[in-house]
């Protein structure tokens, strides 16, 4: 347990405090994708990460929908369906993981370990999140997210249609009743040091621009700020399932979103660390969309 400890400690300190991702691969950090009968990472085109992270051999840790397990990479192949260019697919290397598909459910997300790696006596805690969203949690929290948009607003976070007369009409003359505030999602895995946690979906609308947020929230106050999750992966929130992991079962998870099925824009796979401090990206990928009609 205490190597497990150790690993997942050094993925929670891969970046400063940053509303940006960390880069495809950083740190031995890999989606995880069923395609077909395999399961598989998709060795994409990345500036960090070694390319002998996916060789034959290799040992991860997959973190799914249930719990987590160790696999190795089983052999590698050429493959289609991780890249796109010029609207075609792009071929590319696939490592494709063996070992307890059952233990883990749905895959979503690989940590590279050491080749001596164990997983022992572990502590972790697994929890399939329903979303829990419902009128009470709007009158906690609804001014509050509103009131957050606005200053977001005035501060530039959103992107404007050059053309779009509503959004000129608001950084004229801010005002909340010109936001449209939805809550996706929200559900309330337990987080160290706060006493009432959510962990929010929401999507703010200033004219005809959309910012949807993942949120933490204690109570009626929010925790942090905004980690915006863009549409440019173009599926809705509805269509993610969520789950926490718990490594050590101490109140440090990860909230993990995914895809299942065949859903209409490609899979994705998110990740998220939240802290009592706040929330953090570490995780946003997908099947590359633009092509996908021309496999």
């Amino acid at each position: 347990m205490r190597r497990l400890a150790l690993v997942l400690l050094a993925v929670l300190a891969l970046a400063p405090s940053s509303s940006a991702q960390d880069e495809y691969g950083s740190r031995g950090l890999f989606p995880v994708y069923k395609s077909g009968n395999q399961w598989v990472i998709f060795d994409k085109p990345r500036k960090s990460g070694r390319a002998k992270d996916l060789m034959p051999g290799s040992k991860f840790l997959i973190v799914g929908s249930l719990g987590a397990d160790l696999f190795v990479v089983g052999r590698t192949s050429a493959t289609y369906g991780g890249l796109c260019r010029n609207k075609k697919p792009l071929k590319l290397r696939a490592a494709l993981l063996k070992g307890p598909r059952s233990a883990v459910g749905d895959p979503v997300m690989a940590i590279k370990v050491p080749d001596h790696f164990q997983l022992k006596g572990s502590h972790a805690r697994y929890d399939a999140l329903e979303n829990k969203v419902d009128e009470p949690l709007y009158q906690l929290l609804g001014s509050t997210l509103t009131a957050a948009a606005l200053e977001e607003g005035k501060a530039g976070a959103y992107r404007f249609r050059p053309d779009d007369e509503g959004a000129a009409a608001f950084l004229a003359d801010p005002k909340a009743d010109k936001i449209a505030m939805k809550i996706d999602f929200a559900a309330h895995p337990p987080v160290a040091g706060l006493k009432a946690p959510s962990a929010l979906i929401t999507d703010a609308q200033i004219s005809s621009s959309h910012r949807r947020c993942l949120r933490l929230a204690d109570g009626d106050r929010l925790i942090g700020a905004c980690v915006e999750m863009p549409h440019d992966l173009m599926s809705e929130t509805a269509q993610l399932r969520f789950v926490a992991y718990d490594p050590g079962g101490n109140g440090s998870p990860f909230l993990l979103a995914y895809t299942r099925g065949e859903p209409l824009w490609g899979h994705e796979r998110w990740g998220f660390v939240l802290r009592g401090t706040g929330a953090r990206l570490f995780l946003r990928d997908a099947m590359d969309p633009r092509c996908r009609e021309g496999f």
